[in-house]
């Protein structure tokens, strides 16, 4: 019924969390499809110790980055659905059964995402992170639309619907707004996923985003997808945003940045996450 796709560069770390994760969903009619995209690491190696019939490993010693090892695991998919999934994260046991359950009961929509629970390179929850609630060409276009590992939809949709190479580092945001005028997206309100996301340490990461960022608006623009009043808003937020995260990161507060995107939770909700968490990495630590 679904392909799990997870595209792995240089994730030796945290490989064995996801996939052990993705072994471990309560929905068993499951493929997991998992490309190393030229990892000099020993990601290769580790997914190679799986011998688990549902597990397809691509290891062809190719950097071809992460949209076209996506549209390569979508081609590849045998499951009515495709699932995302990052290769440092981790899967709420149930996420597939609920989110297989939800398109199920309404095969009109496209694809689902969901919350996502945030936590650091040592397992520790930063914080929370919802979803767009608020689906709309303005909402998507100043907040992203998914947590895109929570991604999970027809995989007729996606091989109709492609990832592009040429936007890597924003391929998410611009497939949603390409294709959101002829798509029907909703967001769970729930967490399904353990989501990685530590504080930035590399800049050229960043200034790359916030590049491509650009790029994707004035290629919007040319399609007339936005107009000229928006488009120049945005490249102007996108500036700002680039200049505030290196005066941060010059001060030593670059993790401001990502913080900020996180909701805090009561104590009652981490003590229930982190239950939760310890569970799945019980004998992995």
């Amino acid at each position: 019924m679904v392909t799990i796709g997870i595209p792995v560069y240089n994730a030796s770390r945290f490989l064995r969390y996801a996939i052990d994760s993705v072994l471990a969903q309560t929905c068993r009619e499951i493929e997991l499809i998992i490309t190393i995209d030229g990892a000099s690491d020993t990601s290769g190696r580790i997914a190679a110790t799986y011998n688990d019939p549902r597990i397809v490993l691509i290891d062809d010693n190719e950097n071809r980055g992460i949209s076209f090892r996506l549209n390569q695991q979508i081609s590849l998919a045998r499951g009515k659905y495709f699932a995302r999934m990052d290769a440092d994260d981790i899967m709420f046991p149930d996420r597939i059964e609920k989110q297989l359950k939800f398109m199920l009961d309404n095969p009109e929509m496209d694809v689902t995402g969901s919350d996502a629970v945030v936590i650091d390179n040592n397992n520790l929850i930063l914080g929370y992170r919802a979803g767009n609630h608020n689906i709309c060409r303005k909402s998507i276009l100043r907040k992203i639309l998914f947590n895109h590992p929570t991604v999970f939809g027809k995989t007729t949709w996606f091989r109709e619907n492609p990832y592009s190479s040429e936007f890597d580092g924003v391929e998410d945001f611009m497939l949603w707004n390409k294709s959101y005028l002829h798509s029907r997206f909703i967001n769970l309100d729930e967490p399904l996923l353990f989501y990685r996301d530590p504080p930035l340490t590399d800049v050229s990461i960043y200034l790359n985003r916030q590049k491509q960022f650009r790029r994707a608006i004035r290629t919007l623009k040319k399609g007339s997808v936005i107009g000229k009043i928006r488009s120049s808003e945005l490249i102007t937020l996108s500036v700002c945003k680039e200049m505030a995260f290196l005066l941060l990161h010059k001060a030593g507060f670059s993790d401001f940045l990502i913080r900020r995107r996180n909701i805090p939770l009561t104590l009652e909700k981490l003590a229930h996450y982190s239950h939760t968490l310890d569970n799945l990495l019980i004998g992995k630590k």
